[in-house]
């Protein structure tokens, strides 16, 4: 004769059943989450943790003995790395390698890491912050939509640079055409159905390394930048220096880069990041056809009105939550003095010059 399960294993059954859910849903809510606490620990180390944590891959040019601190809690590779570019002064990028084979690109790798420059490829490269001034906003997941004429991969791909800031590169001597356009979706998807239309082969990593742009600008946060004279810089990860292109940006895919960096903002933000970008773009207008010395005279009369030198330095706020207690208070003296200057109508720059790396670390790889 069967006899009822007691009562008491139904609800021990059930308690099993709720806390093996729980487990797994905290398991799935942390998947590819990074939490690190070191301090002075080797720059190698961590990166690994990084890329362990993260289930991605992480590329660096630095010293891996350079000792690093970082201190976060479930936040995404790029937001983790994002972070500890701002602590070393160094850049993070996203970056997309095609090749015909595998060992054109394990080659390519290794010739970044070793010496921080892959010679005979191509690079499409266009780097700036974020406009809407986020840390760790990955350009890989940002919407991208490629468009014709060209079917060649390596315009496609620099169309895809341009438009969301991760940087591509492909061998100099290899041009393959894509067959098909994939359709509109995140970049890092986009990229990879392009190579694949091609019979190509792609690598995609997180890279960090020396620290470049920031450098090229004449003033703070937000300054116009001044044309590049094509020199070739230690550091750059291809023996073409990327700046140059920063200039020949096609307008349209600029614009493009923006409205997809918003569109990642939560529906409240999105109104306010659209007017702090016009914004940006009217002081922009303001500036084209000026000398250097007319634009200097512009900026140093645009950052004497208080409302406006508070948004640029809440702007710089932002990257600052990146650096170190010592790179913030170095930063806002110089921010002081320069205001000073400024006030007083002495002259000199509008502001220290931010911390971090590109606004858009990457993402899964």
């Amino acid at each position: 004769m069967n006899r009822p399960a007691p009562t008491r294993l139904y609800l021990f059954g059930g308690l099993l059943f709720l806390l093996l859910a729980i487990l797994i849903s905290r398991w799935i809510s942390d998947w590819g989450l990074v939490t690190i606490h070191v301090k002075d620990a080797p720059l190698g180390k961590v990166l690994a943790s990084i890329a362990r944590q993260g289930h991605t891959r992480v590329k660096t040019s630095l010293d891996s003995t350079l000792p690093v601190s970082l201190d976060v809690d479930k936040v995404t590779p790029a937001v983790a790395l994002d972070i500890l570019s701002g602590r070393l002064d160094a850049d993070v990028r996203v970056v997309y390698l095609a090749a015909p084979n595998n060992n054109a690109l394990d080659a390519a790798m290794t010739s970044l890491e070793t010496t921080g420059k892959v010679a005979d490829w191509t690079p499409h490269f266009y780097q700036g912050p974020s406009a809407v001034g986020v840390i760790g906003m990955d350009p890989s997941t940002l919407e991208l939509k490629i468009e014709g004429p060209d079917n060649q991969l390596p315009q496609l791909l620099d169309q895809a640079a341009q438009k969301t800031g991760v940087m591509t590169g492909t061998p100099q001597d290899w041009s393959p055409s894509v067959s098909k356009l994939p359709p509109t979706a995140p970049a890092g998807k986009v990229i990879k159905n392009l190579v694949g239309s091609a019979h190509g082969q792609l690598a995609n990593f997180f890279f960090l390394t020396k620290q470049e742009w920031r450098n090229r600008r004449p003033q703070g946060e937000g300054a116009p930048q001044e044309e590049s004279s094509g020199q070739t810089q230690a550091g750059d990860p291809f023996d073409r220096l990327h700046k140059v292109q920063q200039f020949r940006m096609n307008p349209e895919w600029r614009e493009a880069r923006v409205q997809a960096q918003i569109k990642q903002l939560p529906p409240e933000a999105q109104a306010e990041a659209i007017k702090d970008v016009e914004e940006m773009k009217a002081v922009f207008k303001q500036m084209q056809g000026l000398s250097q010395e007319e634009r200097r005279a512009k900026w140093e009369e645009l950052m004497s009105n208080p409302d406006f030198a508070d948004r640029m330095e809440s702007r710089r706020a932002v990257r600052q939550q990146s650096q170190t207690a010592e790179q913030r208070i170095d930063r806002g003296i110089s921010y002081l003095e320069n205001r000073q200057s400024v006030m007083s109508g002495q002259g000199g720059t509008s502001g220290g010059g931010g911390g971090g790396g590109n606004g858009g670390g990457g993402r899964g790889r």
